[in-house]
């Protein structure tokens, strides 16, 4: 493995996914508490997307598939979470979500920074549904990210609350 300081790549890729994520702290930051984990459609809860987007960057950051992306949770709150079925009143609190984006922000760096632009542009068959190569996956967990971010502003913004602001 190269330096990390020499992989432009590892360096982008952080960059622009950093720049997702503070559009994700914003927003966690700022709901209301009491918005937090309700809603009158059950999908758009808040701390549902917060916990997907955080558990998704979570399982796809690494060379292998986990055996449960739900259990990922488990190495971090000591019990396994279902974004989607997990009762809202069981859902992490907002503190507990910026922890866990501040731990999977951690393990991501770790994991950028060893690896080299030729192994960011070298085959991978973890995820083929991503792409060829960990550039191709990194791009889809951006656009992923992005997704439920513009789900979440759109459910803030019919309940009049504040949105987070796009970041550079």
């Amino acid at each position: 493995m190269s330096d990390p300081q020499h992989s432009a790549l590892g360096d982008g890729i952080h960059r622009q996914l950093g720049a997702t994520w503070k559009q994700w702290r914003k927003a966690i930051e700022q709901i209301p508490p009491d918005h937090w984990r309700t809603g009158d459609i059950d999908y758009l809860i808040p701390a549902r997307h917060a916990l997907h987007v955080i558990n998704t960057v979570h399982g796809y950051c690494r060379h292998e598939q986990a055996e449960s992306w739900n259990g990922l949770t488990d190495e971090f709150f000591g019990r396994s979470l279902d974004w989607e079925g997990t009762a809202a009143d069981e859902l992490p609190d907002q503190t507990q979500c910026l922890a866990y984006l501040e731990h999977v922000g951690d393990l991501t760096r770790a994991w950028l920074d060893g690896l080299s632009d030729e192994e960011i542009l070298s085959p991978q068959e973890a995820f083929p549904w991503t792409g060829p190569n960990l550039l191709s996956r990194m791009i889809y967990v951006i656009r992923h990210s992005q997704d439920h971010s513009g789900q979440l502003n759109a459910e803030l913004r019919r309940r009049d609350l504040p949105r987070s602001a796009w970041e550079t």
